[in-house]
C-alpha cells in the first residue's frame, strides 16, 4: 500500500497508483467506509474523504484519472484537489461516468484530494430519507506532468439511441435545457438554451455566462427531429449579457402572417425577447434593451428577473411570468413586446426558477421549480412539494395574487427518480391530443465525455385531468415516448431529421432553420470520426422496387441500410464536386412495412435531403422550396420561373415535381 506523504523536493519519476484503502475520513468523522475487496467506498450523508498528499508539486503531479468499475449512479459526488493556499479546484462526477479526470491547477501545491458527497444543502436526502451513495473503483492514478502531457485521452462518443430504440434525449449530439415548444402548421417546434457553447468554449462547467444563443428543433412524430441549428440572440440582440431558459408563443396578423416572440432570460438581470415571422427565423430584436429588469421599480429586489413563461389564453390575451425567488405576471400588449400592466406578484412559496404558464379549460396554470429546501412550514394546503421539484397554483383572475390555489407537485427532481440531480425546468404542451412534459437531465455527458454539467432535453408523456385543471405526476424515462405516427419516406425528407445519430456534425446554410449532415462530431474531447450515421425510425414502406434521391454534395459517399446499422448496404450513392446535385439509386429489393433507415456517411459529403420514389409513382416528384441558380424552372405552361417556387407542380430539370415548403 503506498500512502502519500511527499514533500516538494520530491521529483515526479512515475505515476502514483491509489487505492481506496489510502483514503482517510474527514476530521469530524464522516468519512465512507472502504473496502479493500471490491475496491469500494460507501459515502453516507455528507460524506467526506481524502488522500493526503503534503507538499506535492504540481508543477510535477498535474492530473487526477479515476476508472469505476460501475458507472456511478449518483449525481453530487465532487471531487477536489486542494492547495497550500487553501484555494481548489472542483469538478462534480457525473451520473453514469465510467472515468472521470480532474486537472491539478499548475504552479500551486497539492495538499489533498478530496472526494465529496452531498455538496449542496438539501441534496443529502430524497424526502427526508438520508442519501448513501458507493463508487466502486478500478483505477486510481495522479499522473507525472510527461504522462499527462502524452496521454491526454480521448472521448469515445456514444449514443444512448443509437439502435436502442431509447426515444431520449430529443437531440443525442447537442446539450441544450430549459425546454420550450410552440406548434406552426402541425409542426411542434421545441426550443432551449445552448449549453453546448458553454460546452465548446472549454469551460470545465456548466456556468452559463458564454451562453448567447438558443437551439431549434422540431417534429410532427415525437421520435424524428429535425434540427434547426442555433437562434444567434447575441448577434440579433448584441445589448444582451446572455441568453437561456426561452418561451416562446405565436399570434396570427393581420397580414395573414404569424408573429412568433420568444422571450429569454438576459443573463440573471433581465428577460428579453426577440421576434419573427417563421419558427426558425429570421429573428430581430424590437427593443435594444430587455423587456423588463432589475432596474423595474416594481420588481427591484425580488430576486433575478428571469426564466420567462408566456401563453395566449382563449381570449387572445398574451401573459408573461418571470422571477427567481419571487414569481411574477404580466399581461402583454398585442405587440408581443411591451407591456399593458405592471407586474404583479404570484403566489410562489419557496421559489427557485423556472416559471411556466399554461392555459387549460379556461383556467391559468402556473408552473415553476421550488428550492432545495425542505418547504418547511408549508400552509397552502395539499402535500408540500420536494425538494428542487415542480409544482403548480391555478387561478381564474391571474392578476390577483391570492386567487391562485395550490394543486401539487407534479414532477420531482430526475434524481428522486433515479436520474441524477440537477436543475429543475419543464414545459408542458399538448401536442395532437397528447400531454408532454418537456425537462432536463445530465444524463448525455458521459456519451460525450463530460462532467461539467451540461444538460440534454428529454420528454415523457403526462396524465392531465383537462375538466377538473388537474396535473398528474409525470415519471421521467431514459426511453421517452412513442410515435404518434410513421414517416413517409416518399415525401422530402431532411438529413437534419433524425431519431438517433453518431459521427454527424449539421452545418448551417444560408437559409434559417435549414441544416446539412456532415462526418464530425460535437465532442471536443474527441478525435474525428471517418464514419457518421442518422437512424431515422418507422418509414412506413409500401410494396414494390424504386429509388432514393439524395441531395448532395462534395467528395463522399451515403450508405442506405435498413434495420441494423452494421447490416447489407442496400444502395450507395457516390458523390464529387463542390456543387449541390440530386442524386438518384435504385433498390433492388420490394420494400414495404415499417422500417428504420439508417445512412451512413464517408469521406467530405454534405447531405442535405433524401427521397424514395416508388416504381409505381405516377411521375410527380416532390422537391423543397429551395432557390437554386443552377435549377432551370418552368410552370406547367412553359412560363420560366425566376424566383424561388411557390406550393404547386412545376417543370423542374426536365422533370414534373409538386413543390412543397417545409421548415
Amino acid at each position: 500500500m503506498l500512502m502519500l506523504a511527499m514533500t516538494s523536493s520530491v521529483t515526479a519519476a512515475e505515476d502514483i497508483t491509489l487505492s481506496v484503502t489510502d483514503m482517510q475520513f474527514d476530521w469530524g468523522g464522516w468519512g465512507g467506509s472502504a473496502d479493500a475487496t471490491e475496491n469500494s467506498i460507501t459515502f453516507p450523508n455528507w460524506a467526506n474523504n481524502y488522500w493526503t498528499a503534503g507538499d506535492l508539486s504540481t508543477n510535477e503531479y498535474t492530473r487526477l484519472d479515476m476508472t469505476f468499475a460501475q458507472p456511478v449512479n449518483y449525481y453530487r459526488m465532487v471531487v477536489k484537489a486542494v492547495y497550500s493556499d487553501e484555494s481548489e479546484t472542483e469538478s462534480v462526477i457525473s451520473y453514469g461516468s465510467t472515468n472521470h479526470s480532474l486537472t491539478f491547477e499548475r504552479s500551486k501545491t497539492l495538499v489533498r484530494i478530496v472526494m465529496l458527497q452531498g455538496d449542496w444543502e438539501g441534496l443529502n436526502k430524497v424526502n427526508g430519507e438520508d442519501v448513501t451513495a458507493k463508487i466502486y473503483f478500478r483505477s486510481i492514478t495522479i499522473l507525472t506532468k510527461e504522462s499527462a502531457d502524452a496521454s491526454t485521452p480521448k472521448t469515445t462518443v456514444t449514443s444512448p439511441k443509437l439502435g436502442t430504440g431509447m426515444a431520449n434525449p430529443l437531440l443525442d449530439f447537442q446539450f441544450c435545457a430549459d425546454p420550450t415548444a410552440v406548434e406552426h402548421d402541425g409542426r411542434l417546434y421545441v426550443y432551449g438554451t445552448n449549453d453546448h457553447q458553454q460546452y465548446d468554449e472549454g469551460a470545465p462547467t456548466n456556468s452559463y455566462e458564454r451562453i448567447k444563443t438558443l437551439v431549434m428543433m422540431s417534429t410532427d412524430d415525437m421520435v424524428n427531429w429535425t434540427y434547426h441549428g442555433l437562434i444567434p440572440v447575441g448577434t440579433v440582440a448584441p445589448w444582451i449579457m446572455a441568453s437561456w431558459a426561452p418561451s416562446i408563443i405565436s399570434r396570427p396578423q393581420a397580414d395573414g402572417s404569424t408573429l412568433f416572440s420568444l422571450y429569454f432570460s438576459n443573463s440573471g438581470w433581465g428577460t428579453g425577447v426577440i421576434q419573427a415571422k417563421s419558427p426558425v427565423g429570421p429573428w430581430t430584436s424590437p427593443l435594444n434593451t430587455s423587456l423588463i429588469d432589475g432596474n423595474n421599480e416594481t420588481v427591484k429586489g425580488s430576486g433575478a428577473i428571469f426564466d420567462p413563461g408566456a401563453v395566449i389564453d382563449d381570449n387572445g390575451d398574451a401573459w408573461l411570468s418571470f422571477g427567481n425567488s419571487q414569481g411574477w405576471i404580466a399581461k402583454l400588449n398585442p405587440d408581443l413586446h411591451s407591456f399593458a400592466e405592471g407586474p404583479v406578484r404570484l403566489l410562489s412559496p419557496y421559489h427557485f426558477e423556472a416559471n411556466e404558464l399554461n392555459y387549460i379549460n379556461g383556467t391559468y396554470v402556473y408552473t415553476y421549480n421550488n428550492d432545495w429546501s425542505e418547504h418547511t412550514p408549508w400552509t397552502w394546503g395539499g402535500e408540500k412539494p420536494t425538494q428542487c421539484s415542480m409544482n403548480y397554483f391555478t387561478s381564474k383572475t391571474p392578476l390577483i395574487t391570492d386567487s391562485w390555489t395550490y394543486g401539487g407537485n407534479y414532477f420531482r427532481n430526475p434524481g428522486d427518480n433515479g436520474m441524477g440531480y440537477t436543475n429543475n425546468h419543464s414545459h408542458l404542451h399538448k401536442y395532437q391530443g397528447h400531454w408532454y412534459l418537456f425537462y432536463q437531465t445530465n444524463l448525455l455527458e458521459p456519451s460525450l465525455g463530460s462532467n461539467g454539467g451540461f444538460r440534454s432535453i428529454y420528454v415523457d408523456e403526462m396524465e392531465v385531468d383537462e375538466a377538473n385543471v388537474i396535473l398528474h405526476e409525470c415519471k421521467p424515462t431514459k426511453k421517452g415516448v412513442t410515435a404518434i405516427k410513421n414517416l413517409d419516406p416518399y415525401a422530402l425528407q431532411r438529413a437534419a431529421t433524425s431519431a438517433a445519430t453518431l459521427g454527424i456534425l449539421y452545418q448551417p446554410t444560408d437559409e434559417p432553420g435549414r441544416m446539412v449532415a456532415t462526418v464530425g462530431t460535437t465532442c471536443i474531447t474527441a478525435d474525428t470520426p471517418t464514419v457518421g450515421i442518422i437512424e431515422v425510425r418507422n418509414a412506413s414502406f409500401t410494396a414494390g422496387l424504386g429509388s432514393l434521391k439524395m441531395l448532395v454534395k462534395g467528395n463522399g459517399s451515403v450508405t442506405l441500410r435498413l434495420d441494423d446499422k452494421d447490416g447489407a448496404d442496400v444502395l450507395t450513392i457516390s458523390s464529387t464536386g463542390d456543387s449541390w446535385q440530386t442524386l438518384t439509386a435504385n433498390t433492388s429489393n420490394a420494400l414495404s412495412g415499417l422500417h428504420t433507415i439508417y445512412f451512413i456517411l464517408k469521406g467530405d459529403v454534405q447531405f442535405d435531403t433524401w427521397q424514395f420514389v416508388s416504381s409505381s409513382s405516377d411521375g410527380i416528384g416532390q422537391i423543397e422550396n429551395r432557390k437554386s441558380a443552377n435549377r432551370k424552372s418552368y410552370d406547367l405552361q412553359g412560363r420560366t420561373l425566376h424566383s424561388s417556387l411557390k406550393n404547386g407542380i412545376y417543370i423542374v430539370d426536365g422533370k414534373k415535381y409538386l413543390t412543397k415548403l417545409t421548415y
